[in-house]
């Protein structure tokens, strides 16, 4: 009986684990198409001056701050677009903690300045 009971115990611990992983990688497969998504949007976009560049911090460092930035033009939905960034990096922030992850803490500075060149904004940074 004993040992059924420390059998009983392993199997549910082994399988509570094996749900945690399974976990993981849906929530990192579900970030990793988010993500796609929102860069995608962001190379369609198009300009013809400065003004309409803009520019977001993207994704969240488990030590703080974003991974980098991305660069759009305002000839997106960009309501859209700041919404699903938004939601990206709370996402991202989430599955840091929850999964206990850690990178470099290093900071990431943002864009000195915005230019339109042949149609795609960019960052300029001197």
């Amino acid at each position: 009986m004993k040992y059924i009971l420390v059998f009983l115990t392993v199997l549910v611990t082994d399988c509570a684990g094996t749900n945690d992983i399974v976990d993981q990688k849906v929530e990192k497969t579900t970030l990793e198409k988010l993500s796609k998504e929102i860069k995608a949007m962001a190379n369609a976009s198009v300009c013809s001056e400065d003004s309409a560049c803009a520019f977001i911090g993207f994704g969240s460092k488990p030590c703080g701050g974003n991974w980098g930035y991305l660069v759009y033009s305002n000839s997106i939905d960009v309501a859209d677009f700041l919404t699903k960034v938004k939601t990206y990096n709370a996402l991202e922030k989430k599955y840091n903690i929850e999964y206990g992850i850690i990178s470099d803490c290093s900071i990431v500075s943002p864009p000195q300045g915005l230019s339109c060149k042949n149609g795609k904004c960019i960052a300029v940074n001197n």
